[in-house]
């Protein structure tokens, strides 16, 4: 009988594990039977998109990384005060454990999305329409989280594993296959959501992959390597196309009431009591903030910026999603957080973005998380689009769609003199739209101001951190591992 593996589950998970090839299999399931119709299907695909959430602690992480090293957001306290605090300083190594938790997860991914695209190929009892939808999902899972991965390490292993490759076998290719250069990576990701693209449809849940969310993580990937025309097409598509629109209430956009929006494009699913919960919410508790008897505040915080929190403007719905004062429920004193009586920054603003769900359990909630909603499409168009031609009307139109969904002034065209200060307005107005939601990094990094932002808030940022190091272990085990430049 054929043996069926999961390919790849994680590097470290294979490789660190003396045991491993000694593991007694007890059970075993041949997919020609399990993947006879398409519930079976279905229920493996399940599978792929389980590994691929950004959801529990691990979400928290991902956050973390995304955020606490940047201009908005900063972290401290609790259990993990130790790991935040190299991370909001530039002192990070390769050691870091965030690092490899990320890391081993979206190989996860990667490994049970290369398990189904294997099984889907022997498979000669479904049709053909079934199997490309199969594909076109397992690959939107696949190249979006070697789309993460990069956007962390920059190019990392693509493990590719023969059909009927032995555990001996798969052992030697993951101990030995070097870093993909820059352009195999590209092409390789650019593949992936192409075939998604052009074989999924419209339409469907969120959570769930279709051509909209394709084509706007495959928007995102332009617009990060600065191929603007691409970004600009494939944004157009989305909005003109898709179907999708601005959720009128920003402030219940991210709550458990407004989850069900058409706003998201693709959104990693939460439900109190699954395998999938949102975790931040207690992070954003202040010591002493008066809380429901189920929900938990945690020791560790995540703090805004004083200098943030004052860029907008006073009638920004989106400022709401702030707290700066609070009473003590001990000492029923007012505590300020954002700026101390003698107008001291205190940057210790809370951000409530994610409504906290009033049917938490303790630390876990419910609250969807948006991977890409229409608001960052429309603004990447925007940004596209000024790089291509300079500030233009159309260009100025998309970014007052989303001003004015949060109830602020439009701006005009005649208020940028060139493409340098339209580019800088967009990136400041992403930032204002997209608190809390880990993009923070990555535009900062593609504007080309991520070191800089740091070094003028003191940190002694250099140039090579614009890349996280690979976690050591992985250069441990691989001897064919380059490690990024600075590490």
């Amino acid at each position: 009988m054929k043996i069926y593996i999961l390919v790849f589950v994680t590097i470290s998970t294979i490789l660190s594990c003396d045991n491993f090839l000694e593991e007694e299999v007890f059970t075993e399931i041949d997919p020609s039977t399990f993947l006879k119709d398409i519930e079976g299907v279905n229920a493996l695909l399940t599978g792929a998109y389980s590994k691929f959430a950004i959801s529990n602690f691990s979400g928290n992480n991902y956050f973390w990384l995304q955020e606490v090293n940047t201009d908005i957001t900063w972290g401290s306290g609790g259990g993990v005060n130790a790991l935040l605090l190299p991370l909001t300083e530039f002192t990070w190594d390769s050691g870091h454990p965030y690092f490899a938790s990320q890391f081993d997860k979206f190989y996860e991914a990667i490994a049970t999305a290369n398990n189904v695209l294997m099984e889907i190929e022997e498979l000669d009892n479904l049709n053909d329409a079934i199997k490309l939808q199969v594909q076109a999902e397992a690959r939107f899972i696949r190249g979006t989280s070697y789309y993460i991965l990069h956007g962390f390490f920059g190019p990392t292993q693509i493990i590719e594993i023969p059909k009927d490759a032995t555990i001996d076998e798969i052992e030697t290719i993951v101990r030995s296959t070097p870093r993909a250069t820059e352009s195999e990576y590209r092409d390789y990701v650019q593949s992936d959501l192409r075939f998604a693209t052009d074989n999924l449809t419209y339409g469907g849940v969120s959570s769930r992959a279709n051509k909209g969310s394709a084509l706007s993580i495959l928007t995102k990937f332009y617009l990060n390597n600065k191929q603007w025309i691409e970004a600009s097409v494939s944004a157009e598509k989305v909005i003109s196309e898709g179907g999708y629109d601005l959720y009128g209430d920003y402030l219940n956009l991210f709550s458990v009431n407004g989850e069900s929006n058409n706003e998201y494009i693709f959104r990693f699913e939460n439900l109190v009591g699954s395998n999938q919960q949102h975790v931040y919410i207690p992070l954003a508790f202040p010591p002493n903030y008066p809380i429901q008897s189920n929900w938990e505040n945690f020791g560790a915080q995540a703090r805004t910026y004083t200098a943030f929190f004052e860029t907008f403007d006073l009638n920004d719905v989106r400022k709401q999603s702030f707290i700066k004062e609070y009473t003590s429920v001990t000492t029923g004193e007012l505590i300020l957080l954002d700026r101390d009586t003698q107008g001291n920054a205190l940057d210790n603003v809370r951000s409530f973005k994610y409504v906290p769900d009033p049917n938490a359990l303790g630390r876990y909630n419910g609250n969807d998380v948006p991977l890409v909603r229409l608001a960052d499409i429309i603004l990447a168009k925007a940004e596209a689009l000024n790089e291509i031609n300079g500030p233009n009307q159309e260009s100025i139109d998309l970014i007052n769609i989303v001003r004015n969904r949060a109830a602020v002034e439009s701006i005009n065209l005649f208020d940028f003199a060139d493409k340098d200060s339209l580019r800088d307005y967009i990136l400041e107005e992403r930032a204002r739209e997209f608190f809390t939601e880990s993009l923070r990094r990555d535009d900062l990094i593609r504007h080309g101001k991520f070191i800089e932002s740091a070094i003028s808030r003191g940190k002694p940022a250099q140039t090579f951190h614009i890349r996280y190091p690979l976690p050591q272990e992985q250069i441990d085990l691989n001897p064919n591992l380059e490690q990024n430049d600075g590490y």
